[in-house]
């Protein structure tokens, strides 16, 4: 439910609001444009840093787990 209002703001954000006056009053409700592009680049880098992160830790602990395995 959270997801289909997160994308039904946001389709409106940046398909209607471009086209509407600067001065309506729909305009209030939204952030600036620039935070269109912003905010999903923020939340995209920050997934794959979360990811990568998990990746290393995996990796890292498989060849701990290797080395005791030959000791």
């Amino acid at each position: 439910m959270v997801a289909t209002l997160i994308f039904i703001y946001y389709t409106i954000w940046t398909f209607v609001t471009p086209f509407l006056d600067d001065d309506s009053i729909i305009q209030n409700f939204f952030l600036p444009r620039y935070y269109a592009i912003a905010l999903p680049v923020v939340a995209l880098i920050v997934g794959i840093s979360i990811v990568a992160t998990f990746v290393g830790l995996v990796i890292v602990k498989s060849v701990q787990k290797k080395k005791g395995k030959k000791n």
